[in-house]
């Protein structure tokens, strides 16, 4: 099979888990064994997927592959490339948006302005989140139970934040930013900083973001918190990315300084009334 199509996988061990959660549905009678092999479920048409993506041509069409089955319109926004990164996701399927390759953050504000659904779902390009849990991101907001959900790896678990320095300061780094925004807000949020995410539509287009870069998630919740809208988490699983390249450097005084201005900006919003909450 070609690296270019490779299907995604939750770990390495997806089958057994699946397996075993399926006997102990069908051991309490919540599960008709029958069910599984005549089970579908169609692309959910109030969904839009959103992949910023730059040089992940060896991943990209996976991801969109993958996610048209579960939401009819992919928007992939391609920042500056020097590989075929948009040739490859078109091919897919996606829809290709060009930026400025300004950075992620610009590259989700570029999309939504070309999103005609209700909830937008928000995945990197890497591989390393599954879009299998696009429907259980979207189901709280189709319940009107919640604005915005966040997929929340110390709930679902991480292949990627443990092991070495870089992890390290990663993980550290979120646990200091979720605890001050749980503390300003009053929340018990418990990861800040992944970018699978789903939120309103006509919500984070009332949000005025301004984060240009990788802070965008961080600045989405405080935003969102501020504004009195609601959120919650699912747990979701982070992979290893599949090929390629982190685009964030921790070495580069830069990125702390992007980091500590936007969470300072967060954390000073005004809080706002909670508004009416809808269902999309």
């Amino acid at each position: 099979m070609s690296p270019l199509v490779e299907p995604l996988r939750f770990g390495s061990h997806e089958r057994q888990f699946v397996l075993l959660r399926a006997a102990r549905f069908a051991r309490n009678g919540e599960l008709n064994p029958d069910q599984l092999a005549e089970y579908t479920a169609p692309p959910d048409p109030e969904i839009t997927a959103v992949i910023p993506a730059r040089n992940e041509a060896a991943t990209v069409a996976a991801v969109v592959t993958e996610c048209l089955r579960y939401a009819p319109q992919v928007v992939v926004v391609e920042g500056g490339s020097s590989d075929r990164t948009a040739e490859v996701a078109e091919q897919a399927g996606a829809r290709v948006v060009r930026d400025q390759g300004i950075g992620k953050g610009a590259a989700l504000r570029l999309a939504v302005t070309h999103v005609t659904t209700p909830i937008c779902v928000f995945i990197d390009a890497d591989g390393s989140h599954d879009p299998i849990d696009i429907p259980m991101l979207a189901a709280p907001i189709k319940a009107g139970t919640a604005d915005h959900v966040g997929g929340s790896r110390l709930l679902g678990g991480s292949d990627e934040l443990h092991g070495g320095g870089d992890e390290f300061l990663r993980l550290a780094g979120s646990a200091l930013i979720t605890y001050l925004i749980n503390r300003r807000y009053g929340t018990k949020l418990s990861d800040s900083q992944n970018g699978f995410r789903a939120i309103r539509t006509d919500v984070f287009r009332q949000l005025d973001l301004h984060a240009p870069h990788t802070t965008i998630e961080m600045e989405m919740i405080m935003a969102t918190l501020a504004a009195g809208y609601r959120i919650t988490e699912v747990p979701t699983h982070e992979c290893p990315r599949a090929a390629g390249y982190s685009k964030i450097a921790l070495s580069r005084p830069g990125t702390w300084f992007s980091y500590g201005w936007t969470l300072v900006r967060g954390l000073c919003r005004r809080r706002r009334a909670a508004p009416a909450n809808p269902k999309p």
